[in-house]
C-alpha cells in the first residue's frame, strides 16, 4: 500500500526488529508488525527501546538543498476529552499528519477525524498536516491512547458447546464482555466428540496439561491431572462442565437447542446481520438477530461406512467401534478384527486388550505412523519447535521392540542423510503405548491388506489369507464431515476460516490428517485458544480483518462431493496457511493472549 499510514506502521515495526536484533523470516515479520497492538501507547513509550525504535519512524527533511535537521524533542500530546497524556519524540522537523498517522495505525481510528490543536500565544488553533509538530498538542477524535472495541448493534452467536465453543465463551468473559450466546443441540456441555463418539472405555491420548478448557498462559496443570494424566471420558465431560460453572459460562449456554438456519440480512459485510431460526427442545421455532456467528462443528461427527459382502452371514457383531455400539466384554478369550489404522483403531486396540480379547487382527491399505506417548510428552512439552527427523528418531525403542522401521512408512519423506524429514499422513496419529506392547507380546497383528468378504466367523482378505475365529469386526475408517453445516453458514468459498471473506461468520474445526516437518504439539486446547481469541479480537476490532485480506494470506478452500468433503473440513496443509492469519492476530493480543498460540502441526 501507498499509504502513508501504511507505510510508516511497517517502517516502526522493522525499526522494533533491528533495535532488538532479531533476525526474522519474511513470514514472521508481520506476526512482530503487530506485536502488542492492543497495548496503551503510553505503556510502549515507557520502554527505552521502544523510545529508539521510534525515531526510525520519522523522515528528517531538509529544505530545499538544506540538509534535515536532526534536533530532538518530546512532544506531548493530551486527549482533548480525557487529559490523558503521551510523551512522544520526535525530529524537529516531523509533520503533523506523520504523527496522526502512527495514531490512526495504532488506534484504528479514521484519519479524518483526528484533529490537532496547539496554542499559539494567547490563542488555540489547528495544526494542519503539513505543519512541523508542535511541541504541545492537544488531540481531538480519540477517547484514550488505546483502541477502543467496536460496538455492535445484536448479540454475538456462537454454535457449538464442545471445547472451541466454551473456550470462546471463556475469552469473552475473561475480558468483561457478555453480549453473546452459545447454542448446542446436546444437553450437556462438551462437544460432540466425546459426548457421542466416545464410549466409557475411551481415553484421551495426548497429556491432559495440554488438552483442559482452562488451558492458558497464566495457569497450570489441572488439579486432577497430576493423578491422571490420560483422563476417560467422563473424567472429562465433568471437567468441561466443572470449569464452565466455574467461569460462569453456563448461564450464556441454551442447551437442546438447534440453529436450523442463517439469513443474512444486508449486503454490506461490514454491516449485516444474522437471523437465525432456533428451536429449543419441546419448544416452537424463533427468530433471533446477531451480529455474528462462530460455528464449531467439530469433525468426529460422521463415521465413514463401508459394508463387505457376507456380512449378513456372519455370526458375531460388525459395528462401529465408536460410541457405545458395542460391549467390549465381549472381547474375553475372542478374535477380534479392526479395520483401520488412525487414532479410533489404536484407541480400540487398547480397550481390546484391555478386556482380555485373544488376538487382535488390525488391518488396513496401508500402515499410518502411530505415537508412543513419551514422544508426544516430548513434543508437547518442548517450548521450540520438535522436527519430523527427532520425532521420528524418538518412537525408535518401540518400533524396535515390534520390528518394524518406523521410516519405511508411506508417510514419511526424507532425504539420504535424513536431515530433512517430512510426515505427510492421511490420519491423525494414534497416541498409546498399548498398540506397542499387544504386538511386541503377539497379542496384536498390524496386516496390511483389505477386506475381500466375510463369512459366519471368518474374515477373507484380498491376498486370500483367512481370519478365522472371529468374534467382532470393528470398522474404524475415520469421519466425514457434514454438508449441512456448509448449507447453514452459506459457504461457496472459506477463505480461511471465513466464508466468503466474511469476517463476521466464522467456521472452525480440527483440520485433518498430518503434514509436517516440525512439531509444536499434538494436542487441540493450543489450537482452541489460538482459534478463538483470534475471532474475539477480530470482533473487537474489525478493521484488522482488511491487512489479512490485502496480505493474501488466506488459503481458499471449497467444497469437493466427489470425496466427500465439505468446504469446512480442510487438511492440515490449509490449516498451515490460516495459522499464518492466527499469528497475524494473536501477535496483536500478546499481552493478553497466549503467543503464538496454535497446534503447530
Amino acid at each position: 500500500s501507498n499509504d502513508p499510514s501504511y507505510i510508516l506502521f511497517f517502517q516502526l515495526a522493522r525499526a522494533c526488529v533491528e533495535t532488538a536484533n532479531i533476525i526474522v523470516g519474511a513470514a514472521n515479520f508481520g506476526t512482530l508488525a503487530l506485536t502488542m497492538a492492543s497495548e496503551s501507547l503510553v505503556a510502549l513509550m515507557e520502554n527505552d527501546g521502544m523510545k529508539t525504535a521510534i525515531m526510525q519512524v520519522w523522515q528528517p527533511k531538509g529544505i530545499g538543498n538544506d540538509p534535515p535537521s536532526l534536533t530532538v524533542f518530546n512532544c506531548n500530546l493530551k486527549v482533548a476529552t480525557s487529559q490523558e497524556s503521551l510523551v512522544l519524540p520526535i525530529y524537529h522537523n516531523t509533520k503533523v499528519l506523520e504523527v496522526k498517522s502512527l495514531l490512526v495505525e495504532r488506534l484504528g481510528v479514521d484519519l479524518e477525524n483526528l484533529r490537532f490543536v496547539h496554542k499559539q500565544g494567547p490563542h488555540f488553533r489547528t495544526s494542519h498536516d503539513h505543519e512541523e509538530c508542535p511541541r504541545n498538542v492537544i488531540v481531538h477524535g480519540i477517547k484514550a491512547f488505546r483502541r477502543t472495541p467496536h460496538v455492535w448493534e445484536h448479540p454475538h452467536c456462537v454454535i457449538g458447546a464442545g471445547h472451541i465453543g466454551l473456550k470462546m465463551a471463556m475469552t469473552w468473559l475473561m475480558e468483561g464482555f457478555t453480549n453473546f450466546v452459545v447454542y448446542d443441540r446436546n444437553d450437556r456441555v462438551g462437544g460432540t466428540s466425546w459426548i457421542h463418539q466416545a464410549n466409557t472405555t475411551s481415553r484421551l491420548q495426548t497429556e491432559a496439561g495440554v488438552y483442559h478448557l482452562e488451558f492458558h498462559e497464566n495457569n497450570g496443570w489441572p488439579a486432577e491431572a497430576i493423578e491422571q494424566p490420560w483422563p476417560s471420558r467422563d473424567a472429562l465431560l465433568d471437567h468441561f462442565h466443572e470449569v464452565s460453572e466455574r467461569f460462569g459460562i453456563l448461564p450464556y449456554c441454551k442447551m437442546n437447542t438447534n440453529v436450523s438456519n442463517i439469513n443474512i440480512i444486508g449486503k454490506d459485510v461490514w454491516t449485516q446481520s444474522y437471523e437465525l431460526t432456533v428451536k429449543e427442545k419441546g419448544k416452537s421455532e424463533q427468530l433471533a438477530m446477531y451480529s455474528s456467528v462462530s460455528f464449531f462443528p467439530g469433525n468426529l461427527t460422521r463415521p465413514k461406512r463401508v459394508t463387505y459382502p457376507g456380512e449378513d452371514g456372519f455370526a458375531g457383531d460388525i459395528v462401529y467401534g465408536i460410541s457405545s455400539s458395542f460391549d467390549y466384554t465381549k472381547c474375553k478369550d475372542t478374535n477380534v478384527a479392526i479395520v483401520g489404522s488412525g487414532a479410533f483403531a489404536v484407541e480400540n486396540v487398547r480397550t481390546c486388550v484391555e478386556y482380555k480379547a485373544k488376538k487382535v487382527f488390525m488391518v488396513c491399505r496401508r500402515k499410518t505412523l502411530s505415537m508412543p506417548r513419551v514422544v508426544s510428552w516430548l513434543i508437547n512439552q518442548s517450548s521450540s519447535f520438535v522436527s519430523a527427523a527427532l520425532t521420528l528418531e524418538s518412537m525408535s525403542p518401540m518400533y524396535d521392540l515390534i520390528g518394524v522401521d518406523q521410516w519405511s512408512y508411506y508417510s514419511v519423506f526424507a532425504n539420504e542423510s535424513r536431515t530433512n524429514v517430512t510426515i505427510r499422513q492421511k490420519a491423525r496419529f494414534g497416541i498409546g503405548d498399548v498398540y506397542f506392547l499387544a504386538m511386541a507380546a503377539g497379542h496384536t497383528e498390524h496386516i496390511v491388506d483389505d477386506i475381500k468378504r466375510v463369512t459366519e466367523d471368518s474374515v477373507h482378505l484380498n491376498t486370500g489369507r483367512k481370519l478365522e475365529k472371529i468374534s467382532a469386526i470393528l470398522k474404524l475408517l475415520g469421519f466425514n464431515g457434514e454438508f449441512e453445516n456448509d448449507r447453514l453458514l452459506k459457504i461457496k468459498e472459506l477463505h480461511g476460516w471465513w466464508p466468503q471473506k466474511d469476517f463476521k461468520r466464522y467456521i472452525v474445526a480440527e483440520p485433518i490428517f498430518v503434514d509436517a516437518n516440525n512439531f509444536g504439539g499434538t494436542s487441540f486446547s493450543p489450537g482452541a485458544i489460538s482459534w478463538s481469541e483470534q475471532q474475539v479480537h477480530l470482533l473487537k476490532y474489525p478493521k484488522d480483518f482488511t491487512p489479512l485480506l490485502e496480505g493474501n494470506l488466506m488459503p481458499i478452500h471449497v467444497a469437493d462431493e466427489e470425496i466427500d468433503r465439505p468446504a469446512y473440513v480442510v487438511e492440515v496443509c490449509q490449516e498451515n496457511g490460516c495459522g499464518r492469519c492466527t499469528l497475524w492476530i494473536n501477535s496483536c493480543n500478546a499481552p493478553e493472549g497466549n503467543g503464538t498460540g496454535g497446534e503447530k502441526i
